[in-house]
């Protein structure tokens, strides 16, 4: 019998297998899979890498980058060859870390274009001018610098040394710029593209376990050595990293002398960073009893922070824009959310800081923005800090809005003048006070108290008030009347200072009070009551409390079989799975109140019931596999609503 197929050989066989996998991605998936070569040379795929130039015309990138070299070695270039084979009059420059491409009228800047260079020395030297602009980590710098420093430094080498730059908050920086002047944006474009940014932006993290320690360890190392390279410079990136008050470093600030850091903090006065200005606020604090120049250059603070309340709700509002959506980001990143949560909510904050910074004050509709955010990430966002507050319990998801973040600024600014006490310049206090109405008139009296984003890890036990105090009074009246009126009266209290742990038969009342009293409590009374009641079961670590309160608002959406109160039931689920100390009990448990949820809710709500634990995988790889019987027993239900 006579063969009539064409014998292939393995390897051949293999290319064609890649190259139909390749057919069927979308171009730009293509581009990135074959982006380093590698892929391709083990395929034995050639590849064309055509640069599109001003006037249609199309050079292959080899070529170009051969002239590069060239000019970069000191050689002229006077022509080059595009992809048709036809010779353009060209001249390619090279100044500084750049090379230039001049033809016509055009004039094509290509940055890092000197690093072709065939010379270690020359390359070394526009490296040093590319590392001026470019904020890396320490073990970045380090790889760029090996990378660069090789004998024979080929176009991939050209390539991983440009992809560790494109990491850096600058790189970031310029394409968000460029989009935002071309118009509307995305959510993508909020977020960077190399997941290194994030290390640049704050620092690597290695072996700390909580906040405190990664300040004290890594960031302060980071910090070190950037000020040790350019201390004027330096100030702007580390203020980016300013988001909480602990997070300003006043001792290795002091190191500076006050020339340069009165140069710095001023030039941050021409930013759109709050956060940032409020760390300079308390830098000039620390420097003020030394030197009187710094009351000049707070009371400028301070007429920027607080001159214009609408810019200022403003640039909050881009800042919690950014913070939703990279925080959602973090949360369910595959790799990052290995990443502790004390880290990610700092990665976070310094990326927010950033993108106000670029982007300056929202629109005056302030509402607009962040609804935009909520709507494409708050789900994420609000599940993954409930999910989170096992460790970082006492930062909540709804503060996240302008009024508490003023709120937050405001308190921050007050901490730094009361520290000084008698010291304060009067005119500091002035300001201070007389921006206090309309801080508190759109949030909470004392939520200029309640912790920052950042301090969601630092719990410190609480003394019993003395009796005859106001709040002492609060909990006798609790005791003797335990009823959801007087138990809500405890909410700024809590979310400032906490709940006593002697009064959680008092909380277990009340919340046991609303098994009997569906019809009589107002529903937004008794999710009130709910949501405080989780929020101290976690913070508290008390596991009781946290069953009670699951049991109770599961039986509640099943009592009032409302739609609209699964994604509150489902909320405080997640963060009384927070109160066990066992966090792989903590998950079970998580995991069979879900599955009762969706055993026991509306039916037109199981669809919302499925987004939730699909958010819910995302966001936890440990809970992820035991949420399978919820996400069955919710696809259940479903069919019937179709067929009704």
């Amino acid at each position: 019998m006579t063969k009539t197929e064409p014998e292939i050989t393995p390897e051949e066989l293999a290319r064609l297998k890649v190259v139909f996998a390749l057919r069927r991605m979308a171009p730009e998936l293509q581009s990135d899979v074959l982006s380093d070569g590698i892929v391709a040379a083990r395929a034995g795929i050639d590849l064309s890498h055509p640069i599109k130039l001003p006037n249609d015309i199309t050079i292959d990138r080899g070529i170009l980058f051969s002239a590069f070299q060239k000019a970069a070695d000191g050689q002229s270039v006077s022509e080059i060859i595009d992809i048709s084979g036809i010779k353009r009059e060209m001249q390619v420059e090279i100044e500084e870390e750049s090379a230039f491409l001049t033809y016509g009228t055009h004039r094509v800047r290509f940055p890092q274009g000197a690093l072709h260079s065939t010379a270690v020395e020359k390359r070394r030297m526009a490296a040093g001018i590319v590392l001026k602009n470019n904020t890396l980590t320490v073990q970045a710098r380090k790889e760029f610098k090996a990378i660069i420093s090789k004998p024979e430094f080929s176009h991939s080498d050209f390539f991983a040394a440009t992809t560790i730059l494109l990491g850096s908050p600058e790189s970031f920086a310029d394409t968000l710029r460029e989009v935002a002047n071309k118009g509307t944006l995305s959510k993508a474009d909020f977020i960077p593209s190399e997941i290194a940014h994030w290390e640049n932006i704050t620092a690597r993290h290695l072996n700390s376990k909580t906040l405190p320690e990664f300040i004290g360890q890594e960031l302060a190392a980071e910090r070190a050595a950037r000020i040790a390279l350019d201390a004027g410079v330096a100030i702007d990136v580390l203020s980016l990293t300013f988001g909480g008050p602990e997070l300003v470093p006043l001792e290795a600030m002091r190191q500076i002398d006050p020339e340069t850091m009165m140069a710095s903090l001023r030039r941050l006065l021409d930013y759109a960073d709050p956060f940032a200005l409020s760390g300079a606020f308390d830098l000039c604090s620390d420097r003020v009893v030394a030197d009187e120049r710094f009351v000049d250059l707070g009371d400028a603070i301070l007429v920027r922070l607080l001159s214009d309340p609408q810019r200022l709700r403003s640039e909050l509002t881009v800042f919690a824009t950014t913070f939703v959506i990279a925080g959602a980001h973090l949360a369910e990143h595959e790799t990052l959310r290995k990443q502790p949560v004390f880290w990610r909510r700092l990665a976070a904050a310094s990326h927010a800081s950033l993108v106000t910074r670029i982007l300056g004050p929202g629109s005056d509709d302030e509402s607009s923005l962040l609804t935009w955010a909520m709507r494409l990430a708050g789900k994420t966002f609000y599940l993954s800090v409930l999910n989170d507050a096992y460790v970082e319990p006492r930062w909540r998801p709804d503060w996240i809005s302008p009024n508490f973040l003023v709120a937050d600024i405001y308190g921050r600014l007050l901490g730094s003048v009361q520290r000084l006490g008698d010291a304060a310049p009067p005119s500091w206090r002035k300001k201070l006070d007389d921006a206090q109405p309309w801080v508190i008139a759109s949030a909470p009296p004392i939520a200029h108290a309640f912790p920052a984003m950042l301090q969601g890890g630092l719990v410190t036990p609480i003394e019993r008030p003395a009796a005859d105090t106001l709040v002492g009074e609060m909990y006798e009246k609790l005791r003797r009347e335990s009823t959801v009126e007087n138990f809500l009266t405890f909410m700024q209290v809590v979310y400032a200072f906490g709940f006593h742990p002697d009064a959680r038969e008092s909380a277990l009342k009340v919340v046991q009070s609303l098994r009997s009293e569906v019809a009589a409590t107002p529903p937004e009374y008794a999710q009130a009551a709910l949501d405080l009641a989780a929020f101290i079961a976690a913070r508290n670590r008390d596991a009781e409390l946290a069953d009670t309160v699951a049991v109770v608002s599961i039986e509640r959406l099943v009592a009032t079989q409302d739609v609209d109160r699964l994604l509150p039931t489902a909320s405080v689920i997640v963060e009384c799975a927070a109160a066990m100390a066992d966090r792989k009990e903590a998950l079970a448990t998580l995991a069979r109140r879900l599955e009762n949820l969706a055993f026991v809710a509306p039916a037109r709500s199981l669809p919302e019931a499925l987004d939730i634990f699909r958010v819910l995988q995302s966001i936890d790889e440990d809970l992820s596999p035991l949420l399978g019987r919820a996400i069955a027993t919710a696809r259940v239900g479903i069919p019937a609503i179709s067929a009704s």
